[in-house]
């Protein structure tokens, strides 16, 4: 461990069925397989863990030391959760930089007008702006280039640029980057489920639904797909959930 990098953590705490089963939270790894392909996060930040057993809250906090990120991946079954974690981490690490996203992130800054242990929230698909927010932290710790995200400074609320539509053809995968090893070491006892992305997006506007921040379905190549499916093969992974919005509306999807 280099102790002269800044560690980052990420929290992804699973939906509870039982004490074996569990997701790899596949949101977080997903930012951490971005973040950590670029040379300057390497240089300066640590993947010091992700957390993703719902173990008690302060079992949860003893885990995490010295941290100056911690990014919570948030939905309905975690979000009361991840407030109380993290303004326990705030209360403990007042520097620590503490990042909220998610589907259960208002698309304004309410979230931070009522809890002030939150720095910054992200409104869309989080790998490139996370990075850019890791990056900016390295330097000038100026946010207002980073889009998509509200943020807290000298006691205002801003909100950058929407952006929204990414390019995720070049975004590497958890699987592949290996995200998921150190969880699946520590919790031998656990049979985990994974994650499939093929695409990402969805044409349709569905009042009941919040499946997708973007009209605009992107691809996966398939060879990250195919390496993925192997991957998940090779580690005996016996579920696995598709989380592409519409599974079968694109040609490539019969192969």
């Amino acid at each position: 461990m280099d102790t002269r990098k800044k560690k980052v953590y990420l929290v992804q705490i699973n939906v509870t069925y039982s004490n074996t089963i569990a997701y790899l939270p596949y949101a977080a790894g997903c930012l951490a397989a971005y973040a950590w392909k670029d040379g300057e996060i390497k240089q300066n930040f640590e993947l010091a863990d992700i957390l993703c057993v719902r173990h008690r809250v302060e079992e949860s906090l003893a885990m995490i030391e010295n941290p100056s990120v911690v990014g919570f991946s948030c939905y309905v079954w975690n979000m009361e959760y991840n407030l109380r974690l993290a303004e326990m981490i705030k209360n403990r690490y007042p520097d620590c930089l503490v990042v909220f996203g998610g589907h259960n992130v208002p698309d304004d800054t309410s979230l931070l007008e009522k809890h002030t242990f939150i720095d910054v929230l992200m409104h869309a698909e989080g790998e490139e702006p996370f990075a850019l927010l890791l990056k900016a932290l390295a330097n000038d710790g100026d946010f207002s280039a980073i889009p998509d995200i509200s943020y807290r400074k000298d006691g205002e609320y801003f909100t950058t640029q929407k952006k929204r539509i990414y390019d995720v053809t070049g975004y590497p995968s958890p699987y592949a980057e290996r995200i998921f090893d150190k969880v699946l070491e520590r919790y031998p006892e656990i049979t985990f489920h994974a994650t499939l992305e093929t695409n990402r997006g969805c044409p349709y506007s569905c009042a009941f639904c919040d499946w997708c921040f973007t009209e605009k379905i992107r691809l996966f190549p398939m060879e990250r797909v195919k390496a993925d499916i192997d991957w998940i093969s090779e580690h005996k992974i016996p579920y696995c959930y598709c989380a592409d919005a519409n599974f079968g509306i694109e040609k490539r999807d019969i192969e």
